[in-house]
């Protein structure tokens, strides 16, 4: 049986944890066969054009109601230069080394292999890590750099905007609407911003806390299975069910049993390592999938097993053998933490 929020210890960073652990799951569930593949069931295209309709926004709402929730609005303009040092450690470095490790595998792969989104030459393939991103092969690592922006620009526009997360939460979402290039991730920084803020208000007012045995959460989680089930474009789907999600999915997640709980708040502790590594791992086991199994006995629904596993196991297992390494965990550890 569920414990109430209220009367856990820590608990509202336990369901965070679960939370995050949720969406990344739903992020490796959506990466393992990409949009446009010929052969693709009707069913998974429809359900992976689903999840992305709420899952980064609520990734990124919880993000902003950690930021929030640690004071980083007030912090970041105390420290700038610090603080902004320690986001690039943190987000920007392992977004680069990502993105130049992926693009060079891919550009060596596919001599040999059929290999998805593999760049036509190094040098395009490393300049799209910055420019037409939309079309880049690592834009899937998007939300580090993206979130990075935030970190730096949050504090000085909560200033701006007099302190009031309301009125800050207001100018996101017309910056929503507002179209821009795919170059430095422009476009995504204006269109997910809104679910930032989100997060960061419902930190402000203690959202969580208040979560647990509120009749909100039945009426959101039912609200939005119904939103879910719309037929939506990508634009007002992606703000209303991204929205909805955003108090949703944690009141689902609150009422979930406690063992549920727990075990997806062991891969909301790893959802950094699973984020970073999982498209590499699932690139991985499709090769050695079609190498393997014969053609004749080859099955959508085994793929997607294979590459489901491969890509939510294999990035946990990488970080368990950095850390037995002491000179790896030293270096490399801290990035997947």
């Amino acid at each position: 049986m569920s414990t109430p929020l209220q009367q856990q210890p820590n608990a509202r960073i336990a369901l965070i944890e679960a939370v995050k652990g949720l969406g990344i799951i739903l992020v490796v569930a959506a990466h393992l066969v990409k949009f446009g593949t010929p052969g693709v069931p009707d069913w998974y295209t429809i359900f992976k054009f689903k999840v992305y309709l709420f899952h980064m926004p609520l990734l990124m709402f919880m993000s902003g109601y950690v930021f929030r929730h640690a004071n980083h609005h007030v912090r970041g303009l105390a420290d700038f230069s610090g603080f902004a040092g320690r986001r690039a450690n943190r987000l920007l470095v392992p977004f680069i080394f990502i993105g130049v490790v992926t693009i060079l595998g891919k550009w060596l792969s596919a001599m040999w292999f059929s290999i998805d989104e593999a760049p036509l030459s190094l040098a395009s393939g490393l300049t799209s890590i910055f420019i037409d991103t939309e079309s880049s092969p690592v834009l899937t690592i998007w939300y580090l750099f993206v979130l990075f922006v935030y970190c730096l620009v949050t504090p000085a526009l909560f200033v701006l905007f007099r302190s009031r997360w309301t009125w800050l939460g207001l100018f996101a979402l017309v910056l929503y609407f507002i179209r821009l290039d795919d170059i430095l991730y422009a476009n995504r920084v204006a269109q997910y911003y809104v679910f930032f803020v989100a997060g960061c208000i419902a930190a402000d007012r203690e959202f969580l806390p208040r979560l647990s045995g509120s009749r909100l959460r039945i009426a959101a989680i039912a609200g939005f299975m119904l939103v879910l089930m719309a037929p939506w474009n990508r634009d007002y789907g992606l703000l209303i069910c991204g929205l909805i999600s955003c108090l949703a999915v944690p009141a689902l997640v609150d009422v979930l049993p406690e063992r549920l709980r727990n075990m997806l708040g062991y891969f909301g502790s790893l959802s950094m390592t699973i984020y970073l590594l999982n498209v590499i791992f699932i690139g991985v086991a499709k090769v050695g999938y079609e190498k393997v199994v014969p053609l004749p006995q080859q099955d959508f629904g085994l793929l997607l097993l294979v590459t489901f596993v491969t890509g939510l196991w294999g990035p946990i297992l990488l970080k368990k053998t950095v850390a037995a390494v002491p000179a790896l965990n030293k270096t490399i550890g801290k990035y997947l933490s």
